[in-house]
C-alpha cells in the first residue's frame, strides 16, 4: 500500500517535469527545438539574402552619392583644396548665386534639384526627405528655424537625424546663402524676409 501512494505521488511531478519544457518554461529559446534541418537551412538561408539584398541597396546609395559628389560644381575644388577665381565669387557674402551652388552640391542629393525631396539619395529614407518646394510646409518655417536646421541638423529642432548637421563645413553667410535659394523653391512662393536683404 504504501508503494502506491509513492507511485501516485511520483507520477504527477514526473508528469509535470515532462510538460513545462513544452509548455514554454524554462530558459533560452525552445522555438527552434523541433526545427527540422531542412528548415533551419531555410531560415538561415533567408537571413543570408536579406542582408545580401540590404548590402546591395546601401551599395547602390553609395554608388548614386559618389556620383551625385563627382558631378557637383566644385567637386574639383573640394578635392584639390583649391577654388577658381569663379568659384571664390560664387562663395563670397551671401547671395542666390552660391546659394544655388551649395544647394546643387551638397542638398539636391537627396532633397531633389528643385526640392522636391527626389534626389538620387532619396530613395528609401525614412522619413522622406523635406520637399523645400511645398509651399504650404515651408513657408511656415522661419529663416532662424531653416538656419538651426542646416547648422545642427534635424535632431536639433526634434526631426530626422538622416538630416545631418553642415555648421562645421559652411559658414553662417553659406547657410544663409542656401536660406535664400530654398526660399525660390516653395510653391506658392514664399514672399517673406531671407537673409541679407532689409
Amino acid at each position: 500500500m504504501n508503494t502506491t501512494r509513492i507511485s501516485s505521488a511520483i507520477f504527477p511531478a514526473l508528469l509535470l517535469s515532462l510538460l513545462l519544457p513544452l509548455s514554454g518554461c524554462g530558459d533560452g529559446d525552445d522555438s527552434r527545438r523541433f526545427e527540422s534541418e531542412q528548415t533551419r537551412r531555410i531560415r538561415e538561408q533567408v537571413r543570408a539574402d536579406m542582408e545580401r539584398e540590404r548590402l546591395e541597396r546601401i551599395g547602390l546609395r553609395l554608388a548614386a552619392m559618389n556620383e551625385a559628389l563627382a558631378n557637383s560644381p566644385n567637386a574639383y575644388a573640394l578635392s584639390a583644396g583649391e577654388a577658381t577665381d569663379d568659384e571664390e565669387a560664387a562663395f563670397a557674402g551671401i547671395s542666390l548665386e552660391s546659394g544655388e551652388t551649395l544647394y546643387t552640391a551638397n542638398c539636391s542629393g537627396c532633397h531633389g534639384a528643385r526640392g522636391h525631396g527626389d534626389g538620387p539619395l532619396s530613395a528609401g529614407l525614412q522619413p522622406a526627405p523635406a520637399k523645400h518646394a511645398d509651399g504650404a510646409y515651408m513657408n511656415e518655417l522661419s529663416n532662424a528655424h531653416l538656419f538651426k536646421v542646416i547648422a545642427e541638423g534635424g535632431t536639433a529642432v526634434g526631426k530626422s537625424s538622416m538630416m545631418a548637421p553642415w555648421g562645421a563645413s559652411l559658414s553662417e553667410d553659406d547657410i544663409s546663402s542656401l536660406i535664400v535659394f530654398i526660399r525660390t523653391l516653395p510653391e506658392p512662393a514664399y514672399e517673406g524676409p531671407v537673409p541679407g536683404k532689409s
